[in-house]
């Protein structure tokens, strides 16, 4: 398994973009490994998302699509971009993108 450390790095960095409110890394079966967010959340997050994950996957699959790479969630009040990789799933949540004024 990979370790925290290797991640922290990167968590920091995403963390710093304007609008990320979180970032989590966890592992397929949806335990966490690195986080930005509270235990509880992350733990929570984490959970749903792999298996989200899971499901996204088959249906992948079985539309004969290759491989899962990359998918977004959007939602009223922010977004939530997941980025599963073979040992990992990489999360961000995001607020909403504001329409620029004129």
């Amino acid at each position: 398994m990979i370790s925290q450390k290797v991640f922290k790095p990167t968590l920091k960095k995403l963390g710093k973009f304007e609008g990320v409110k979180g970032v989590i890394v966890t592992n397929s079966e949806g335990l966490p490994i690195s986080s930005t967010l509270d235990t509880e959340k992350t733990e929570k997050v984490s959970a749903l998302i792999a298996s989200l994950v899971g499901k996204a996957t088959t249906i992948v699959q079985e539309l004969e699509q290759d491989i899962l790479n990359f998918f977004t969630i959007d939602t009223k009040n922010g977004e939530i971009l997941v980025a599963p990789e073979e040992d990992y799933i990489l999360i961000v949540l995001k607020d909403k993108e504001q329409p620029a004024s004129e």
